[in-house]
This record gives C-alpha cells, structure tokens and sequence, in this order.
C-alpha cells in the first residue's frame, strides 16, 4: 500500500507528502477525525514513507525498511493501543524510556499512538512532558476521534492533520472497480459506509458485520411497545457485547435519522435502504419533534460512553427509560401520523 490507497482525504495526504518531499517533518503530528475514515491507514503508510530508502514522498513497498514495516518487524516503528479502556501511564512510560535512543537503522523513530483520545490524564500529562522535549531523531502520530478529550497543550504542540468523509461516490465508484460489486450492494455498502472508506471495507471483507447489523435492526423493529422490564433486558444485551456498544448506538442513531428522513420526505437520502418497507410503515406513527428528540438522546448517550470511568450500565439504562418516555408520547400506536 501507499497513499494512494486511501480514498479521498486528499488534503491529509498533500500536506503529509509536501512535508515529506520538502524533509520537514513535525516532531509530532495529531490527526484527527472519527473512526472509519482512514486516520490509521494514513498513519502507518506515513510512517512507512518516512523511512523509505526508495520514494522521497511516498512508501515505495519494495526496500527493506518497507518490507519490514508491512510485516510488523520494523526495529524503527512502534504502536502504541490502549490496554483495556484506555492507554495507560506505564505504555508512555515505556514510550519515555525507548524514545530517548536513536534509530536502529533508519532516519526517524516513529510512535504511532491509536486511539490517543483514550489515554488516561497521567498518561496525557506524561506524554505532554515528552512533547516539550521532543528528540530530534524522533516522530510521535497521535490519532484521535475526537479532539475535545485531547489536553489543550498536547494539541498546541502537533501538527494537525484534519481526515473528513469522502463522496460517496467516491467510495461507490472505488468498491465497484477493486471490488466488483453489482449497483444494488454497491448502493447499499455505500449507504451504509456514511462518507467513511474504511467502513465500506470492512462491510465488504467481513460478512458477520452485515448479519449483525440485521440483528441490531431487529432489535430496534423489537422496541414497539417495550416495557421497562424489557428495556433493562435490552441493556443486558447491550452489555453482553460492551466492545460494539457505541457502533450499535450509531445504527440505532441511523435508524431514527431514516425514519426523520422519510418525514421530511427525502427518501433518496437514506441509509438503510434495504429495510425501505419497515421504514415506511413506522415513520407514518412518528412526528418530526419526537424523532429529534430521540436522535438527540443517542447522539447524547453515544458521546457520554465514550468518556473514561463512565457508569455504562446506568448511562444506558437512563438512554433506554428516556426513549421508553419520548416514543410513548410522539408515537401514535394507531399510526396517525402528526398528532
């Protein structure tokens, strides 16, 4: 792979290339952006191209320092991922202890830290010491989700490097040419992927993902008429698969987005195109301000369970008792519409 095998985020890739090419290299970059858009892609592929002893703004894939860096032996590029919830202070420590000596064999040592949101404050403010010190043999890639849980002061000392969703398109395009997909699953692979490349990926290579959406899909169709009992078996649920909570939360997210959608009559904007008929068939007992408000709860709920040391259980409990609330009072059982 290269930089050329990230679809789009064709701003990220100009300034990294343009820093390559020129060989001014940050001590530290963060990119930013949410999860499926590439930032881990654009990372490793950039950590490559760093020490390349072929390209001058790109990862050649054929030299040495490449080979070893696509088969994850490269004595000169480390990953960093968070143990649990979250990086821990004895993972930057580490981080400290290593940084301070120079390359093996290469120009530049590289620290690829994922899910740099997640680290806990002792490890923020142990990184931020390495930060205000950099060496200059060395290059730490910070990736996040979301910059709000980023300390300030990490941030005014890296480079940012800003990853968006990508046309559709784009993305329709792409997976129809490498992938050969006819129209009526590239539609919905794309649909599914929101803007994000990798997304469609993964829904493309792993099957099981497509079946568990079936199953969340079932389990939101199931919500009709749920009773609180029901709702904290639900929660059960839910926690029994904690790995995927906040992936599930945004399906249900996009399924009350659909049934807003189809409201407003825009049904070409829709994600969940292949459930068009259940779609209809419930958004007619909807009203729009009931289905904002539930879209608010989710969105809510989905931004407090990705803090750290956060009551899960009870935050999904509360979600689950919220929209027991709002759809018994902006939905009409009957299916009368606005009311």
């Amino acid at each position: 792979m290269s930089f050329n095998d990230l679809v789009g985020q064709d701003l990220a890739k100009t300034i990294l290339k343009r820093s390559l090419k020129a060989d001014r290299l940050s001590h530290a970059y963060l990119f930013i952006g949410e999860s499926g858009l590439g930032k881990d892609i654009a990372a490793f592929e950039f950590s490559k191209a760093i020490n390349c002893h072929e390209s001058e703004d790109d990862s050649c894939g054929e030299c040495i320092s490449c080979r070893k860096a696509v088969n994850n032996n490269h004595p000169d590029i480390k990953e960093i991922r968070p143990e649990g919830a979250s990086i821990k202070i004895d993972q930057i420590r580490e981080l400290q202890q290593e940084i301070i000596y120079k390359p093996y064999e290469s120009k530049k040592k590289v620290y690829i830290i994922y899910s740099g949101d997640k680290m806990n404050i002792q490890a923020a403010n142990s990184l931020l010491k390495t930060l205000e010190e950099p060496p200059s043999h060395a290059i730490i890639i910070l990736l996040a989700d979301n910059v709000n849980k980023i300390l300030p002061t990490i941030i005014s000392r890296c480079q940012l490097i800003r990853f968006k969703r990508v046309s559709e398109l784009l993305i329709k395009d792409n997976i129809i040419s490498n992938y050969g997909l006819d129209e009526k699953k590239a539609d919905l692979i794309t649909a599914l992927s929101g803007g994000r490349y990798k997304v469609a990926l993964n829904l493309i290579e792993d099957q099981e993902l497509l079946q568990e959406r079936d199953r969340v899909l079932d389990l939101i169709i199931s919500f009709k008429g749920i009773d609180k009992v029901e709702a904290f078996s639900v929660v059960q649920d839910l926690l029994d698969d904690r790995e995927r909570i906040s992936q599930i939360l945004d399906q249900i997210l996009v399924w009350y987005r659909d049934l807003l959608v189809l409201k407003l009559n825009k049904e070409v904007n829709l994600v969940n195109i292949d459930y068009l008929d259940q779609l209809e068939k419930e958004s007619n007992g909807w009203n729009i301000k009931g289905l904002e408000d539930i879209i608010k709860l989710i969105e809510e709920t989905n931004n407090v369970i990705r803090g750290i040391n956060v009551n899960l259980q009870l935050s999904l409990e509360v979600m689950m008792l919220k929209l027991i609330r709002l759809r018994g009072k902006n939905y009409d059982q009957g299916n009368r519409g606005y009311f």
